[in-house]
């Protein structure tokens, strides 16, 4: 009896595993993005009834990108820097119109840090930005006052250097 019940789940087992790894899995995609994708810069208009347009520029078609060895964007000059997100092109301001723009920056909080530049035509330049947090607690670099023309976020990495090989031993 002991040895046909041993049998039994043997058989049982070999069964129940074959099933598993035989049956189709049907997976259907996911409609939202994944939390980890980049999102455009928000612009709106520092008073109510100022005009403005704006486009959305991809990182690899921004004036003053270069493409690094581990295929990130980073700006002229400044290797130990990248783009971190998409950047936007402010136009069709007049007079005193200005704007404020923020980018999402959800490295923030992961020992990155960064600021919103403007492309001068040769150069990115620095402009004052704020970190706020939007309704969802997600960081926003913002920058107020700006007029027309070409903004980024450009972030760099301030916490410890990642090892790309182990460290020599030394032996007495």
């Amino acid at each position: 009896m002991h040895k046909t019940f041993k049998s039994a789940f043997v058989i049982l087992l070999v069964l129940g595993l074959l099933v598993i790894m035989t049956v189709p899995v049907f997976a259907k995609p996911n409609p939202t993005p994944p939390s980890t994708s980049l999102r455009d810069p928000v612009v709106s208009p520092m008073k109510v009834g100022d005009t403005y347009t704006t486009s959305i520029v991809e990182v690899g078609y921004l004036k003053g990108a270069v493409q690094k060895e581990d295929q990130s964007m980073a700006p002229v000059g400044r290797t130990d820097e990248q783009f971190g997100s998409n950047a936007v092109v402010v136009s069709d301001l007049s007079g005193k119109e200005k704007v404020k723009a923020c980018f999402y920056f959800s490295g923030y909080n992961y020992k990155w840090a960064g600021n919103i530049y403007r492309w001068s035509g040769t150069q990115w330049v620095k402009q004052v930005t704020t970190i706020t947090n939007d309704p969802e607690a997600t960081p926003m670099a913002c920058a107020s006052g700006l007029g027309n023309g070409t903004y980024a976020l450009i972030i760099y990495y301030w916490g410890p250097q990642e090892m790309s090989s182990p460290p020599p031993v030394f032996l007495d």
